[in-house]
């Protein structure tokens, strides 16, 4: 892929026609966004302006056939996503605002994805009565529930979409860059009281404000990734540390991998866990 980095790099229309191309090939919308994204964060917003302008359109063009618009809200939320990492050089305020696109979003699923939103309740409905013994919820909750679901599925896309920007920015400018910004990936304080009062308000209140602690827990799942990342590299453990530490986290831990991930992170942001681990140079040189 850092060939189509580069020739997107060259000049605008290569850039416009790649993040056409790709919102037009079904599912492959995170590439464009991709392409968008690192348009942004090299050249900057006025740069990226008319590359959204004219990449968009194939986007609203499937909005106003198929009614699914979200090609286009991933679009939009790179570009001000790479226009806040451009500005701010933190992922923290990437992945805190990512948060708030999440829950807003929400708000505007159905009004531009109305008849995608009923599709999909139908589908489930229909698979729900086809098990037997199976009690079929009632059709607006799974309608808030396939809201809630779209919506932060976009925005994770988003945010990963822009990860893949910022590896091609760092493998064409500054390599090992981005390896670098996510093993010392740590959210503030009081990023991390904000996005446990989410967590709070989303589980205390339950209802339709449950989009606020779910919309909060990726955010706070990554920098618990990148805290077990940094350590492992400062310790020079390979990728076999890795690969035994997602299994054990898929595998074995299962539905708690994620809860320990958002624990890590906060601790992380109280008491900074990585300051306090000697890498393995240092505990060579202290032996």
């Amino acid at each position: 892929m850092s060939g189509l980095a580069k020739w997107v790099m060259k000049k605008r229309l290569n850039a416009i026609i790649g993040v056409m191309l790709f919102t037009l090939i079904p599912m492959m919308f995170w590439l464009a966004a991709a392409i968008l994204g690192l348009v942004v964060l090299r050249k900057g917003v006025k740069e990226g302006i008319p590359v959204l302008a004219w990449g968009c359109l194939p986007a609203l063009v499937l909005w106003a056939l198929q009614g699914d618009a979200t090609a286009l809200l991933v679009l939009a939320d790179v570009m001000l996503l790479s226009y806040l990492l451009r500005s701010t050089m933190s992922w923290s305020w990437v992945l805190l605002v990512g948060s708030f696109l999440a829950v807003i979003s929400t708000l505007v699923q159905p009004l531009l994805m109305e008849n995608v939103l009923n599709l999909a309740v139908s589908l489930v409905q229909n698979v729900l009565s086809s098990e037997e013994g199976v009690e079929v919820p009632d059709r607006g909750l799974i309608f808030d529930q396939a809201v809630v679901a779209i919506s932060i599925f976009q925005v994770v896309i988003a945010v990963l979409s822009l990860f893949l920007a910022r590896k091609w920015q760092a493998g064409l400018y500054n390599p090992g860059g981005l390896r670098t910004e996510f093993h010392q990936l740590r959210l503030p304080v009081s990023f991390s009281l904000v996005l446990g009062g989410m967590i709070l308000i989303g589980e205390g209140l339950g209802g339709s404000f449950t989009v606020f602690s779910q919309a909060a827990i990726p955010a706070l799942v990554l920098p618990g990734l990148a805290l077990v990342h940094g350590i492992l590299a400062k310790k020079e453990i390979g990728v076999v540390g890795l690969i035994s530490f997602y299994l054990v986290g898929f595998f074995v831990l299962n539905v708690y991998f994620a809860n320990i991930l958002v624990t890590l992170c906060v601790i992380d942001s109280f008491v900074n866990i990585r300051s306090r681990i000697q890498g393995k140079s240092s505990d060579s040189s202290n032996g």
